[in-house]
């Protein structure tokens, strides 16, 4: 079975459109809680796991699953820049969404789903959840994690991503094989069949 966790500003149907073109392919995707109850206890018999944004960071932190292969999708092992990682988004960026994120929920997602090329649920969101999120893309970094991994790590990342630039992706995965498509940050929605395609058993 493959298993999906989306990023931040979605939910678990974010991937509808990816699970749709593989088909009759076992599949579940967990859903952090953005606009709805978070859904996160792990399926068994887990044969891939693909991880969008904030969702690869989500999968490298779970030790349980280090032996199943991971894609990550627009991924990234940290968000923030460092001393020791650069270029990577300033924390400002993530300053300026948390302030908002409360006062002007719809107007932060809507923001970022124009930058990040799909729009997102159309629930009500859960202004908390949104912001521990942004929380956890300011803390969390998962080089490590990533690097003690048991098995293979896959990369797909998309050649106009306003979110995660390509620079900052090159630099990240410096040495790892990636696989470059024609798109912005939400790939599985703009290139679900060329995705399937890469993943399918």
């Amino acid at each position: 079975m493959i298993l999906f966790v989306h990023g931040w500003g979605y939910d678990a149907h974010f991937w509808d459109p990816l699970r749709d073109a593989l088909g009759d392919v076992p599949s579940a995707a967990l859903d952090l809680g953005y606009f709805g109850a978070a859904m996160t206890a792990l399926p068994r018999k887990l044969t891939l796991l693909v991880g969008h944004s904030l969702g690869f960071l989500w999968l490298v932190r779970q030790s349980a699953l280090r032996h199943v292969p991971l894609v990550g999708i627009s991924a990234f092992p940290r968000f923030l820049e460092a001393e020791d990682y650069r270029p990577a988004v300033a924390a400002r960026v993530l300053e300026r969404m948390r302030r908002r994120v409360v006062t002007d929920t719809r107007g932060v997602l809507e923001d970022f789903w124009t930058r990040a090329g799909a729009a997102g649920p159309s629930g009500v969101p859960n202004a908390a959840a949104l912001a521990e999120g942004l929380d956890h893309l300011a803390a969390w970094d998962e080089r490590g994690n990533l690097a003690a991994r048991a098995s293979p790590t896959r990369l797909i990342a998309g050649r106009e991503d306003a979110i995660v630039p390509p620079v900052m992706t090159e630099m990240a995965f410096k040495g790892s094989e990636m696989t470059w498509l024609p798109g912005g940050h939400a790939l599985p929605h703009t290139h679900a069949a060329e995705i399937a395609r890469l993943i399918r058993p």
